[in-house]
């Protein structure tokens, strides 16, 4: 654990990765509120275009995050005539949830805003590619 002052809190990696969380979600929140989604809708669009019929439980897995506010979310998306839903074909009381056409060209015109505030935090970092390995190791041991 890394020594800290009298007079300052004990460092710590959870308080600082939360910060730092919040201070790149705004960055995302500027670009993306230009092309009028959140950086969460930027998320699910973007696992939906990549997995184009999902179930709840599986995006849940794959953005981790809980049940309510996945079906939140979903609930917007599909109210912006982003997302369609519909019963899976191997059993109709499961829903499964595609990108519409909207839903591709809300992606399409949020992309480059995403991009620029991906460039705009890699612009901050002295080694991009050492932050990723970092990133993704630590997301292997959680």
């Amino acid at each position: 654990m890394a020594a800290s002052r009298p007079d300052q809190p004990l460092r710590c990696y959870c308080a600082t990765l939360r910060l730092l969380a919040r201070r790149l979600t705004r960055v995302y929140e500027a670009e993306l509120r230009q092309a009028g989604m959140t950086p969460a809708q930027f998320e699910l669009l973007n696992h939906l275009h990549a997995r184009p019929s999902s179930s709840q439980s599986s995006l849940a897995t794959a953005v981790d995050a809980d049940q309510t506010t996945l079906s939140r979310n979903l609930k917007l998306l599909v109210e912006q005539g982003w997302v369609s839903v519909q019963g899976a074909a191997q059993d109709a009381r499961v829903a499964e949830y595609r990108l519409s056409a909207a839903g591709r060209k809300a992606l399409r015109r949020a992309t480059p805003h995403w991009r620029r505030a991906q460039a705009l935090v890699e612009a901050t970092l002295p080694r991009p590619n050492a932050v990723w390995r970092a990133l993704d190791e630590l997301g292997e041991a959680a």
